[in-house]
């Protein structure tokens, strides 16, 4: 693996004063990071050294922290989804779309792993024949809110969404993503026609639904290790307990 694209391009609304003047992604984390750092952080172990992130509320920002703190251990670029108030993360995705290629993997943003579930997915590229996947936490306890998935007994994905029943559900989608080729292909496809169709207030997890019955996506286990979503102040809150027992390469001390 050598790129990744990191989608930072939303407002954070959830988190409410926190996220009023800065990005989600500029979230202190800790004591001397931001939550962006972590992700950063993981990638570098992993060899990956090119980096898209699309970006929107304030932008201005993030650029200068990437400057700042990590221009010269990677190779950035940026993209600036002018929609980020109007749209859902599906746009940021097909802005993206260039940059995106059988060498690529793609964060959300508003994560924070431990490192080895990156390391272990990048082998999992390597070793398996290089199958598209979707990296998934089938340990947790699923709530309504989590994006989940369903699987057939090979592990194939047959179903992403919010709605699923938690019965019926493998586990949930942690927002690290591998597609290749024409799984890939077929996924912007789905996108361009849901931006045609003017669906512009979905994630691109539904645009992904929408084409599983036409490729080979797998679930890749994150095997226990610990990881959470950043969206309301009680996730910050366990982001920030959590990086308490990281040490800098994102493992656990």
């Amino acid at each position: 693996m050598q790129r990744a694209i990191i989608l930072a391009a939303g407002t954070g609304k959830r988190l409410g004063e926190l996220t009023k003047e800065i990005p989600k992604c500029l979230l202190p984390i800790g004591s001397d990071k931001v939550l962006i750092d972590f992700s950063l952080e993981s990638l570098l172990e992993s060899k990956v050294n090119e980096i898209t992130i699309v970006t929107g509320f304030q932008k201005e920002k993030i650029e200068k922290h990437i400057q700042e703190n990590w221009n010269h251990k990677l190779s950035f670029k940026f993209i600036f989804n002018e929609k980020f108030s109007e749209y859902n993360n599906i746009y940021s995705a097909y802005l993206a779309k260039d940059y995106w290629n059988d060498k690529t993997i793609l964060l959300n943003l508003d994560i924070i792993f431990h490192s080895d579930i990156l390391n272990s997915t990048i082998a999992r590229r390597n070793d398996m024949l290089h199958q598209s996947f979707l990296v998934i936490d089938n340990y947790k306890e699923l709530c309504d809110e989590d994006m989940k998935v369903k699987t057939n007994p090979e592990g194939r994905i047959t179903e992403i969404n919010k709605k699923l029943r938690i019965e019926d559900s493998y586990g949930e989608y942690i927002g690290i993503a591998y597609l290749k080729g024409s799984d890939r292909i077929k996924f912007f496809k789905s996108i361009e026609k849901n931006l045609e169709n003017k669906n512009f207030n979905i994630y691109y997890e539904d645009a992904l639904n929408k084409v599983l019955k036409e490729i080979n996506l797998y679930a890749s286990s994150t095997h226990g290790k610990p990881w959470t979503e950043v969206d309301t102040i009680e996730d910050y809150k366990i982001a920030s307990k959590l990086a308490s027992g990281f040490n800098k390469a994102g493992r656990l001390v």
